[in-house]
């Protein structure tokens, strides 16, 4: 019975970690000093490297979470009509949260991306069928073809990111938008 407490503790520590990843990657990029986590996530560098053998280990874990809010949230969107819409703004959402993501996914074979990639697509399947159902996504267009955006996305808020003078985010994801649905933009 003294191991389900210690079982426990390592259990919060470890998602005390992958939180304070998520956020301080997000602020301050993924070449942040891993001690920093340590320091946000109120535990020693010895736990961190307990739980996670170096960056890009924890960088997966970050990205695993991100892929399991993603199918919770199209589970809760399952058989909305405007499903697939409401999933696809949240990717783009989550994309301009967290910039850093698309640095560790392009330079880093190890995070398990295909994996992730397969899951997310698996997720984004059934909202797909319906958004075609309801006539809510054009003809013809596919679950790869939503999450192909994805990137295009991505190299726009690079853009933006060089050139502090403009801000197209919004441009950017309204087109995306009209290219993929029948629909207006969100707001």
């Amino acid at each position: 019975m003294a191991d389900a407490p210690t079982r426990r503790d390592a259990a919060r520590n470890r998602e005390r970690l992958v939180g304070a990843a998520r956020d301080v990657f997000a602020r301050r990029g993924p070449d942040v000093p891993l001690e920093e986590i340590a320091r946000a996530a109120g535990v020693s560098r010895t736990t961190l490297h307990r739980h996670f053998a170096d960056r890009t280990a924890l960088a997966a874990a970050v990205l695993r979470e991100n892929v399991a809010d993603i199918e919770a949230r199209a589970v809760s969107l399952a058989g909305a009509d405007d499903g697939a819409q409401r999933l696809y703004h949240y990717l783009l959402d989550v994309q301009l949260d967290a910039p850093w993501l698309a640095r560790m996914v392009a330079h880093d074979d190890a995070l398990g991306t295909r994996d992730l990639a397969d899951r997310t697509a698996a997720a984004l399947d059934p909202l797909v069928a319906h958004a075609h159902t309801v006539g809510a996504l054009h003809p013809g267009t596919t679950t790869q073809d939503v999450l192909l955006t994805l990137p295009m996305a991505m190299a726009a808020q690079a853009a933006d990111a060089l050139d502090a003078r403009t801000s197209r985010s919004g441009r950017v994801r309204a087109i995306l938008h009209r290219g993929l649905f029948t629909t207006d933009p969100p707001g």
